[in-house]
């Protein structure tokens, strides 16, 4: 199969590791992480004099878009350079520079708050970052919540951009992760920190692609899984209807689902096996990677788009959840045959 949208490269600052390789590996022996409660550690390979005033938040950033960069193989062109678009999801954002600012604001007038921390507390500030680092003038925005990865290739295939860094982006706030801790549905899961950029394009000679990219779907939720109670009938008939959409008439021989040992796994489980009732499902990937909370699908994503390496899978369904409460999937398919 060949022609579409393909995932050429894979970026990842995560607790299962940061090189797509060594984390298809581990992806592949099931090995896990190892928990943790604080930040994954990173390396940004630029000089700390052109990083002053950067958040931690758009270093993250940075990093996995270099990172995917380097795994694609792929230069940017200055003089194309508005044919390259970055497109990032987040669930909470620039939360950890939010409650800096906020602090700065509560102890001094704020007209003598930083206006560099200032510019880090919107969530669209780790692409601006990227943009002006790597010299991209493509389309360009943060959603909160949403599929980047459908956005994306929209934006390949309608021809406004040849190549998209798509992909989610959720640091570590201690704020953010204490609330978890004593929420009734999220204090017995694994919450972890995590950011994956991918490579999106149209097929080339280049490189072989680690897949294609197919149909997408998504529904509304009544809330966020993670830290509230959805209603159970109505959450079915929204994972019904997302999943067939989804797949239409293909052959699915994996799913990916959301599963992170909270209570949905059974109302989303029981949909799948209806549905796909020959298709292997994959439920273990937040038990390697952690709950990423609004970089948890493009994570599903990562690991199943890795899959493609080690097994001779066809069509691929990926689901998840975001923190809008919106839940999606995602076809990936294989390329070369």
């Amino acid at each position: 199969m060949s022609g579409g949208t393909v995932i050429s490269g894979i970026g990842l600052v995560s607790a299962l590791g940061n090189d797509a390789g060594a984390v298809g590996d581990k992806l592949l022996s099931g090995e896990a992480g190892g928990r943790t409660d604080g930040a994954v550690p990173f390396t940004l390979a630029m000089p700390s004099s052109k990083l002053r005033g950067v958040s931690r938040y758009s270093k993250l950033a940075l990093c996995a878009t270099l990172s995917a960069q380097a795994d694609a193989g792929i230069d940017i062109d200055a003089e194309r350079a508005s044919r390259y678009g970055t497109i990032y999801t987040t669930g909470y954002g620039a939360m950890a520079a939010n409650v800096e600012f906020g602090k700065s604001v509560a102890a001094r007038d704020p007209d003598l708050c930083s206006p560099m921390l200032f510019a880090e507390t919107v969530p669209n500030c780790c692409v601006g970052q990227v943009c002006m680092r790597m010299k991209l003038k493509g389309p360009s925005t943060v959603m909160v919540g949403g599929n980047a990865l459908f956005y994306s290739k929209r934006l390949i295939e309608s021809g406004r951009a040849d190549v998209v860094f798509a992909g989610a982006v959720e640091e570590y706030s201690e704020h953010l992760f204490g609330s978890l801790r004593n929420n009734e549905y999220a204090k017995d899961i694994d919450v972890r920190e995590a950011t994956v950029v991918f490579v999106l394009e149209k097929d080339s000679a280049r490189k072989a692609p680690y897949c294609g990219i197919g149909n997408s779907a998504s529904g509304g939720l009544s809330g966020y899984p993670l830290i509230k109670g959805v209603d159970g009938e109505k959450s079915r008939m929204i994972i019904a209807r997302a999943v067939k959409k989804c797949a239409g008439d293909k052959e699915i021989c994996a799913v990916y689902t959301s599963a992170n040992s909270g209570y949905f796994d059974e109302m989303e489980e029981s949909v799948i096996a209806e549905n796909f009732p020959g298709a292997d499902i994959v439920r273990n990937v937040k038990a390697l990677f952690g709950e990423t909370m609004g970089a948890s699908f493009n994570v599903n994503v990562a690991a199943a788009a890795l899959s493609f390496n080690s097994t001779a899978r066809k069509n691929v369904l990926v689901t998840g959840y975001d923190p809008i409460g919106n839940y999606h999937c995602i076809i990936l398919e294989r390329r070369g045959d």
